[in-house]
């Protein structure tokens, strides 16, 4: 009986590490070029920065995105989702907190979102375009 107790609880622990449905992720690379990410993924810009530099990194272009952040930068970088098909320069400065000041580092990204190509895919993007 202890054997089966302990299986279960071992096959328990392991159903909790893995989600089904969690985004793959693509991971680009820190000096920036192109990557291309499918819709139901996720990009990760791994931008390294210090919080105590007085630095942060800041999205200048472009205004209407294919790709969207998650969130703010935090230690690990950026994570976008694609949200449009299409082509497009993602720049980011690596600029002073205050807003004052030359960029100390820029990097671009030339990111491709491929279109879906399944059934639900074109249903959504026929749904976007309008």
């Amino acid at each position: 009986m202890r054997p089966a107790i302990a299986l279960l609880l071992l096959v328990a622990g392991c159903a909790t590490r893995w989600d089904p449905h969690a985004p793959s992720t693509v991971t680009a690379s820190e000096e920036g070029g192109p990557v291309t990410v499918k819709h139901g993924n996720r990009l990760h810009v791994p931008l390294t920065s210090d919080a105590l530099s007085g630095y942060e990194w800041r999205l200048v272009e472009p205004p209407v995105r294919r790709v969207v952040a998650e969130g703010p930068p935090n230690e690990e970088g950026l994570y976008f989702t694609p949200v449009r098909d299409g082509e497009e320069q993602l720049r980011l400065e690596y600029r002073p907190v205050s807003g004052e000041g030359p960029a100390q580092r820029t990097v671009s990204y030339d990111v491709t979102v491929p279109p879906e190509r399944t059934l639900l895919g074109r249903l959504r993007a026929a749904f976007r375009s309008k």
